[in-house]
């Protein structure tokens, strides 16, 4: 059971970074996130979005010096390389 919701949320942080990469430069909504990475019962209530973002950036980012997924304060996330 763990294994499984591990490979999940693996899979969920590739499909997030894919949709990164497919819309860089653009400010990436909550909910356009969730629209692109599940079906149409998600609950765009929680914070799921922010935590996955979140699991990804951690990844993505340890050992650089810039950041490259950017949180847009009250907007969203967008995928940039420069600091």
């Amino acid at each position: 059971m763990a294994e499984e919701r591990r490979d999940w949320a693996y899979e969920k942080e590739y499909e997030f970074l894919e949709y990164f990469v497919r819309n860089p430069y653009q400010v990436l909504t909550r909910n356009m996130i969730a629209d692109a990475d599940w079906d149409s019962g998600f609950d765009y209530f929680t914070n799921i979005v922010d935590v996955y973002v979140n699991y990804l950036k951690k990844k993505i980012e340890k050992g650089r010096e810039r950041k490259l997924i950017h949180t847009v304060r009250g907007k969203g996330y967008m995928l940039k390389s420069e600091g």
